[in-house]
C-alpha cells in the first residue's frame, strides 16, 4: 500500500515505464545484473478488460519485472481490419498499461513481430496466451531466440469465460444500436420498450482469480459500503489521509487513469467508489453499464495508485462519505456540476472537517460514450451494408428521362 509520497513519485516517474526500443539492450544488461527475472508478453490492449488485467497479473508472478510490448497502430490494423481498430493509438493504450501495477516498463512492439525486442531484451520467460499460438502471432522463429539464450516460453490457456476484443466490441456496439433504435421505435409505437435485463445485459467475464495464486488479485481490494466507517477510523488512527473519488468507470479509458492518479496525490489512501448495476442503470439509461459492477471494481483495483474500492447501490455518494469522512473528496470540474457547494455531499465534507478538491478531465477528447459510438459504427456497417454498398441504389439517379421509343 502506498504513502502519499510514493503516489506523487509514481505519477512523476510514469513517463520512465516507457521504454524506446534501442534502449531494451541496456535495460536488459541493469536488470540482470541486479538479479532480477525478466518476463515479456505482448498484446494490442485495446480496451483494457478484465481478462487483460488478470493475464498481466499471472504474466508478472512468473518473474520479477514485467516488460509489456504494445501494437503499433499500422501493426493493429493490419491484424485486425482498419474500421475500428486501433481504437486508441498506441502512445494512449502505453500510457494506460503503465498504470498497472503489475506492469514495470511498456515498449512497442508489433504483436506478431516480436523477434527484435526478444533478441534485444532476452527475457527469462516470454509468457504468451494459447490464442496467440492458434492465431499464428506465435512462430518457431520465436521459440528458437528464446532458447538460444536459455529462456522460457509459457503458454497460457483461456479463462473461461473468455471474451476475445472482437466479441466486447460488437457486445458494446450492439448495446448502442440497440440504444438508438429503442428510442427511435418508442417514438413511433406507444409503449415499446427494451428490458435491459433480458436484452441489454452487461458483458459479464465471471470470476476473475488468477491461476496463479502468487498473482495480484484486485478481489482483495474491494471493501463493502458497510466497512467503509471501520475502514475510516482504522486509517484515521493511524494518522493516514484518507481520498475518496467516484465515477462510474464503465469502459476505463486513460483520462479515467489519470484523473484517479492526481486524485490519489492528495493523501495516503485511496477509496474509488463507483454505482453498482442497478444504480448507474438508473443513472446512465438503458444499456448501461456495458460491463458488470464486479468487473469495473476489478480492472480499477489493478491502477498503480489504488488502495480499496466499494460498490454502492446508492444513486449519490453521500452515504459513503458519511461512513467514510474522507479528508479530501476529490470531483470533477464540469459544468453539470457547477452547483457543487451547494450540495448535501460538500456540505457533508465540510461539515466535519474534511476539503472538497475539484479538478478539470484529464484527457478531454475520450470518453466511454465516444469510445462505444465508433464501435457501433463499425457494427452499423455490418448490420446495413447492403443498403450503404448496394450498387443498385446509387444507379437510381443515372436513369434518363424519356428514353429513346423503340420500332
Amino acid at each position: 500500500m502506498s504513502t502519499r509520497n510514493q503516489k506523487i513519485r509514481n505519477q512523476k516517474n510514469r513517463k520512465k515505464k516507457i521504454i524506446q526500443f534501442s534502449d531494451l539492450r541496456k535495460l536488459s544488461i541493469k536488470l540482470k545484473k541486479a538479479g532480477k527475472k525478466i518476463v515479456f508478453t505482448t498484446g494490442a490492449f485495446d480496451l483494457l478488460n478484465p481478462d487483460h488485467c488478470r493475464y498481466l497479473a499471472e504474466a508478472k508472478s512468473r518473474g520479477d519485472i514485467l516488460v509489456v510490448g504494445v501494437s503499433p497502430d499500422e501493426d493493429d490494423r493490419r491484424l485486425k481490419g482498419n474500421t475500428v481498430y486501433p481504437i486508441i493509438h498506441c502512445e494512449i493504450r502505453m500510457e494506460l498499461i503503465s498504470h498497472l501495477r503489475t506492469v514495470d516498463y511498456v515498449t512497442e512492439t508489433p504483436e506478431d513481430m516480436p523477434h527484435g525486442v526478444l533478441a534485444l531484451l532476452q527475457p527469462d520467460v516470454f509468457f504468451t496466451s494459447s490464442g496467440a499460438w492458434e492465431k499464428g502471432f506465435r512462430d518457431q522463429k520465436e521459440l528458437t531466440i528464446v532458447k538460444s539464450y536459455g529462456g522460457r516460453i509459457i503458454r497460457r490457456k483461456h479463462h473461461l469465460p473468455y471474451f476475445g476484443i472482437d466479441a466486447v466490441v460488437d457486445h458494446i456496439a450492439d448495446i448502442r444500436i440497440m440504444q438508438i433504435l429503442e428510442r427511435y421505435i418508442s417514438q413511433k409505437i406507444r409503449g415499446f420498450k427494451l428490458d435491459p435485463s433480458i436484452h441489454l445485459k452487461p458483458l459479464n467475464f465471471e470470476d476473475q482469480t488468477p491461476k496463479y495464486s502468487n498473482s495480484f488479485n484486485s478481489k482483495r481490494l474491494l471493501v463493502t459500503c458497510d466497512n467503509l466507517e471501520k475502514l475510516g477510523k482504522k486509517y484515521r488512527t493511524k494518522k493516514k489521509s484518507l481520498v475518496f473519488v467516484s465515477v462510474s468507470y464503465d469502459l476505463l479509458h486513460v483520462g479515467h487513469a489519470r484523473f484517479i492518479e492526481q486524485a490519489g496525490t492528495n493523501g495516503d489512501i485511496l477509496v474509488v467508489g463507483i454505482p453498482s448495476d442497478r444504480a448507474m442503470g438508473e443513472l446512465k439509461g438503458i444499456g448501461r453499464p456495458v460491463i458488470t459492477e464486479t468487473d469495473r471494481a476489478y480492472i480499477l483495483g489493478h491502477l498503480d495508485c489504488v488502495d480499496y474500492v466499494v460498490i454502492s447501490d446508492d444513486k449519490t455518494i453521500l452515504s459513503s462519505l458519511e461512513k467514510l469522512k474522507p479528508n479530501v473528496f476529490f470531483t470533477v470540474q464540469e459544468e453539470w456540476n457547477s452547483g457543487l457547494k451547494a450540495s448535501p455531499e460538500y456540505k457533508c465534507v465540510r461539515d466535519y472537517g474534511g476539503k472538497v478538491i475539484t479538478s478539470k478531465r484529464k484527457a478531454p477528447f475520450i470518453s466511454a460514450s465516444a469510445i462505444i459510438d465508433k464501435m457501433a459504427l463499425k457494427r452499423v456497417r455490418e448490420i446495413f451494408g447492403e443498403f450503404i454498398t448496394d450498387e443498385r441504389i446509387t444507379k437510381i439517379s443515372k436513369e434518363n428521362s424519356f428514353p429513346e421509343i423503340e420500332t
